[in-house]
């Protein structure tokens, strides 16, 4: 028996996850109501009611049930799920956006079909304290905060049934694909592009659970959403992902998250 055994297959797996936070705040928001529909994000979303006078007015919906938020609860909606909001501006909460990718973006999450409440948050203190970190402890609060948040995320990973998960497992033997789409892809890639690199068929890439036109639109959603909170304007972001006019790239943008994109950048619309 060798005396040192090396896992080289899990660091090397290790090495290639990315975890991304896209968002941290705190306050209220004014009155939101949206159609379950339309409304889904490339990003899995934690969301955790500070303060709700209105009890029962203020809801999560997803297609399983309603959620009558709670205060001091975590309520997480994983990366692209559908899910209907009500929240009034009396609600204050504290909100956290991340990504989980496996391999350039492949949500861990996103084949999740529900949301989950939990009712009791211990890294809350913590997360709160974090927020109201002064700026001469930055960096030190932001390794906190990621690796606090990064253990919260994974944490939920035994809370689904693994075959949850097996969507986003079976891009695995695509990587190249995924990689191409998270080096080159735009708004130009299509479908046929995809299958000319793997010499498959639109059927073969099926066993993955998701479509060839549902992993470009992942990718050119995660991409606007980058581009479009680092500051790019609309038209800007339009280009660089191009489309063949800022028109075009608002009708992707709506159909995909139920809104303008400026819109969502006018009100900052992240939960």
């Amino acid at each position: 028996m060798p005396d040192l055994i090396t896992r080289s297959d899990i660091f090397h797996a290790a090495n290639l996850i990315r975890f991304h936070l896209r968002h941290y705040a705190k306050g209220v928001y004014p009155v939101l109501r949206c159609d379950p529909a339309r409304w889904s994000m490339p990003v899995n979303r934690l969301f955790i009611p500070l303060r709700n006078p209105n009890k029962e007015a203020n809801f999560i919906r997803d297609r399983h049930r309603r959620y009558a938020l709670k205060e001091n609860a975590l309520y997480f909606i994983p990366a692209y799920l559908e899910a209907e909001f009500r929240l009034d501006r009396e609600l204050y909460f504290l909100s956290i956006q991340d990504n989980l990718e496996l391999f350039p973006g492949v949500e861990f999450f996103s084949g999740c079909s529900r949301m989950l409440e939990l009712p009791d948050v211990p890294e809350l203190p913590e997360l709160l304290r974090l927020f109201d970190s002064p700026p001469e402890e930055l960096e030190f609060a932001a390794l906190k905060f990621g690796s606090l948040v990064f253990a919260m995320q994974t944490a939920l990973i035994d809370r689904y049934p693994p075959e949850e998960f097996r969507r986003p497992l079976a891009l695995r033997e695509y990587r190249e694909l995924t990689g191409y789409l998270d080096d080159r892809g735009s708004a130009r890639c299509r479908v046929s592009d995809l299958a000319a690199r793997r010499n498959e068929s639109r059927e073969g890439f099926s066993r993955t659970g998701i479509t060839p036109k549902q992993l470009i639109d992942h990718f050119l959603m995660r991409k606007a959403f980058d581009l479009l909170v680092s500051g790019c304007s609309v038209k800007e972001t339009a280009f660089r992902l191009e489309f063949s006019s800022e028109f075009v790239f608002s009708r992707f943008f709506r159909r995909q998250a139920g809104e303008s994109p400026k819109r969502w950048c006018s009100r900052n619309g992240r939960f």
